[in-house]
């Protein structure tokens, strides 16, 4: 399929309109950002862009000011590309956009490192001397934490896991002792943390377990 001439061709024409919305600043920043980390990633790419780039400056310098056409909106362009085609290459464009989803998502899934740690709750407050485990994290590397659920606070319903600054945790596996949560690079620069676990009870409230889960970062 990649070696089809037609399908180069389509797929050169989204490469260059990209490159042209960019220069025309036709994105919005979370689109721009993407462009810039994933899609700019190539030199060949960025080439791309300093010529398209200098072509642009050197048009409009030449007639003073840009003058443009009103560019057909995205469904317009959709709908008019799939009535063009036939079944076998709606078929083959359709694959096509699987295979581009599917690099997409490799380049931008979470490929961070994670530190596995166990936690026990501690009824102590930190100005009261509550000890906190201590671990030194490699850059890109966030913590795997195991949190041990008292046993009177086993059996229910639901886990909600905070960390003691406000953000809400994932709880990435459940058993009946334990939980798991993921604390992202990002949330785990250096520091002493500790981390606040609540039972949902059948009734959908939430309801404190007394104590917190303390640790360290270096």
């Amino acid at each position: 399929m990649l070696s089809d001439p037609t399908f180069g061709e389509e797929f050169d024409t989204i490469v260059d309109e990209i490159t042209d919305d960019y220069l025309n600043n036709q994105l919005s920043d979370d689109e721009r950002e993407r462009v810039e980390k994933y899609f700019l990633s190539t030199n060949e790419r960025q080439n791309k862009l300093e010529f398209a780039s200098e072509l642009l400056r050197r048009a409009e310098s030449e007639r003073g000011k840009k003058v443009t056409e009103p560019r057909p909106s995205l469904f317009e362009q959709i709908s008019a590309f799939w009535r063009g085609q036939s079944f076998a290459h709606v078929a083959m464009t359709a694959a096509a956009v699987i295979v581009v989803v599917g690099i997409f998502y490799i380049l931008t899934r979470d490929n961070a490192n994670y530190l596995a740690l166990n936690l026990e709750i501690s009824t102590a407050e930190r100005d009261q001397g509550a000890e906190a485990k201590h671990v030194k994290l490699p850059p890109n590397t966030g913590l795997e934490l195991t949190l041990t659920i008292p046993e009177n606070a086993r059996g229910a319903k639901d886990y909600v896991a905070r960390l003691g600054n406000g953000n809400g945790l994932d709880i990435d596996k459940r058993t009946d002792k334990t939980v798991t949560v993921k604390i992202p690079p990002a949330l785990s620069k250096p520091g002493t943390y500790a981390v606040q676990l609540s039972k949902v009870k059948p009734d959908g409230t939430q309801e404190r377990i007394p104590g917190s889960y303390y640790f360290s970062v270096e």
